[in-house]
């Protein structure tokens, strides 16, 4: 759980006419993290390529025609299913440009319809909204055109203009009528007497308004073409849905086919992705990748099987790998978590994948990141409102699940430190307060805030010796601004600052502060002698001695500050809490100033629920990512130091395989 799985590199040396059958066992047992075995072993790059990318690219346009048909008949299906052991192999094009071909031509009459049917009701509807926009529904303006006894115009004004156009007709028979809005302008009708044109006419100038030019057959609109329209896109859609029950009863045939097409050119294209990694001599070929320790023996004895004992498989053991620069390898990384921890990888995922010798910190990161939300967010309807929605999210959507999970665990964060504030939807008097009520006990609040803050910033700087020492650079990382030395630096500043406080502004004693505080600054402004001495380094001053005191100085007093304003950093946790707190008292204000009103017990609800949806959404948001960005930059700042790639094998279902590059340590 807390480090990765132990990877072996497995270079294969096999014969050319074994190459199928191997590459399909490959891709069969799915446990073979494919990599260029001229990452380690440069010599190889001077053998022949097996050149599949023109192959790889047909089979891939294949691919992509067979999603689209599959996308436009059933749009929600998934795109393949896991393919059999016997599906696996190149498969002819000529077979599948065949089958898709029988399979276009069963489909064409249908789509063609659809599409023409569906071209149709778009061409109605976008009719029907000129109309609307054009011209205001339930009005003759038919009549209004050809009135020998009225004027009228319609176009669009200003809204500001709406109540100066009035006044200036104010002395007129006339109607002004606004019916639809499009940002600041309106569209509007306006009718006067025959006998007042003249006037219509310089009042609309001077308003700005700006005519619609009618097309000729709006220009007689009436409510019977309006019902014409209405029943035309009705029969279109009544055909619509007819042409959508013949496809879907095609589905049932069609649609196993195309999966099945799908799985096979899929598996095809993996076997090419395969190949591409290998290199060819006259009679074998040579390839390589990682595969977890456990699985090893299982994935050495099927190659032997499958080649009859013709295959060279050499195994080395990651910890003894360095690429040809003289660094570390990199491996691929498979961290084996356990189901309830699923959900935080994605948050770890989100900054990045750890190294293969690293600590994974996702188990830390589950633990600080919810008891950071809770702290902000408590509140036990609330949280009750984020768990009911995090387990829809989990059941409704396999897409979601993780996130429904973490919405969740959020939401029983939410409701325990709801417990301890005794706050329920900001009722403070249905539950005890197990603990405190953050506005009233402010100072206690931030003192616990800054409390937490200093054990995560320390878990940082134990994971980063802890990781300096698997990845065998404590000596290096001693001097690290996360690494042991500046830890004592930050461990005795913290100690002085409570012995000060807790002392009623007592002087330390002078022992502590020399020992624990001076005297690793000092060493840690020599570590430049020092390091040469071992032989960490070539040269003592590299741009001369006054420009590293220069630069000494200045990275002390970065550390001092830096991890100054980390632990600092942590008051917006109960910074959080307080405006969480602070926010039902304003809604609980403005649902009192309404409920003086009339019909003020409906407006005070409406308030209250309204109110608290916003605080859920909004600051539900806003401490998700605040806690995450305490995560990011004061907990991972610390020990994240070079990131690794996931561990990817080749398998018929799953990601493709990719080729891993190979960078020197840090």
């Amino acid at each position: 759980m807390l480090v990765a799985e132990r990877m072996n590199r497995v270079s294969v040396v096999i014969m050319k006419d074994d190459m199928e059958a191997v590459f399909e066992e490959i891709a069969r047992t799915g446990v073979l993290h494919l990599t260029r075995i001229t990452e380690i072993d440069e010599w190889a790059e001077d053998l022949q390529d097996v050149g599949v990318e023109s192959l790889s690219n047909d089979y891939s346009r294949r691919r992509r025609k067979i999603s689209e048909i599959m996308e436009e008949i059933a749009p929600s299906s998934p795109e393949s299913e896991p393919g059999k052991g016997e599906d696996i192999g190149i498969v002819d094009l000529r077979k599948i440009d065949t089958d898709i071909a029988k399979i276009e031509n069963e489909l064409a009459p249908i789509l063609t319809s659809r599409r023409s049917l569906t071209e149709k009701l778009s061409e109605l509807k976008s009719f029907r909204s000129q109309v609307e926009a054009f011209v205001p529904a339930g009005l003759p303006v038919r009549g209004l055109m050809r009135s020998s006894l009225l004027a009228s115009e319609i176009g669009t004004i200003a809204e500001s203009q709406i109540e100066t156009l009035r006044t200036q007709l104010a002395s007129v028979p006339s109607v002004v009528l606004p019916y639809k809005q499009d940002g600041k302008n309106v569209s509007i009708l306006t009718v006067v007497l025959r006998k007042d044109r003249s006037r219509l006419v310089d009042a609309l100038g001077q308003v700005g308004f700006a005519k619609t030019r009618l097309p000729e057959d709006l220009s007689s609109i009436s409510s019977e073409i309006e019902s014409k329209i209405a029943g035309e896109i009705e029969e279109v859609e009544d055909e619509l849905d007819k042409v959508k029950r013949d496809l879907e009863g095609k589905q049932d045939s069609v649609l196993p086919l195309l999966k099945d097409m799908l799985a096979r050119v899929e598996a095809a294209i993996l076997l090419l992705d395969i190949k591409n990694y290998c290199k060819l001599t006259e009679k074998t070929c040579l390839f390589s990748g990682w595969v977890p320790r456990g699985k090893t023996d299982a994935l050495v004895a099927a190659l032997k099987e499958k080649t009859d004992g013709r295959a060279i498989v050499e195994v080395t053991g990651a910890e003894k790998l360095t690429d040809p620069a003289g660094g570390e390898v990199e491996v691929p990384v498979l961290f084996k978590q356990p189901p309830f921890l699923k959900p935080f990888e994605m948050l770890v995922s989100g900054y990045g994948t750890p190294s293969y010798r690293m600590i994974d910190p996702t188990i830390f990161v589950g633990i600080t990141f919810l008891l950071m939300f809770g702290m902000m967010f408590g509140d036990v309807g609330h949280g009750l409102v984020l768990l009911v929605a995090g387990i829809a999210m989990a059941i409704k959507s396999t897409r979601w699940r993780d996130a429904g999970k973490l919405a969740v665990y959020c939401g029983a964060a939410s409701i325990g430190f709801g417990i301890l504030y005794g706050s329920f939807f900001g009722l403070e008097e249905l539950l005890p307060t197990v603990w405190m009520k953050p506005l009233e006990n402010i100072t206690d609040l931030f003192k616990v805030a800054i409390g937490f803050g200093i054990v995560v910033v320390s878990l940082g700087i134990i994971l980063n010796i802890i990781n300096s020492l698997r990845t065998h650079s404590f000596v290096e990382n001693f001097f690290d601004k996360s690494g042991p030395l500046v830890g004592v630096v930050y461990w005795a500043g913290v100690g002085l600052v409570i012995k000060f406080m807790a002392s009623d502004g007592g002087t330390p004693n002078p022992a502590i502060f020399y020992g624990l505080f001076i005297a690793p600054l000092a060493l840690f402004a020599v570590r430049a002698p020092i390091l040469r001495a071992i032989g960490k380094r070539h040269r003592t001053w590299p741009d001369g001695f006054a420009t590293y005191i220069m630069e000494t100085a200045v990275e002390i007093l970065e550390i001092l500050m830096g991890y100054l304003a980390n632990t600092v950093s942590f008051i917006r946790v109960a910074a959080f809490g307080l405006a969480h707190a602070g926010l039902f008292v304003a809604v609980f204000t403005l649902a009192d100033v309404v409920s003086q009103r009339s019909g003020g017990l409906v407006l005070s609800w409406v308030v209250l629920i309204l109110g608290n949806l916003v605080i859920i959404l909004l600051e539900g948001l806003v401490v998700t990512i605040q806690a995450l960005r305490l995560e990011y930059y004061e907990f991972f700042g610390k020990f994240f130091k070079g990131l690794g790639s996931k561990y990817e094998p080749a398998e018929i279902v799953g990601s493709r395989p990719q080729p891993q590059s190979v960078k020197g340590g840090e």
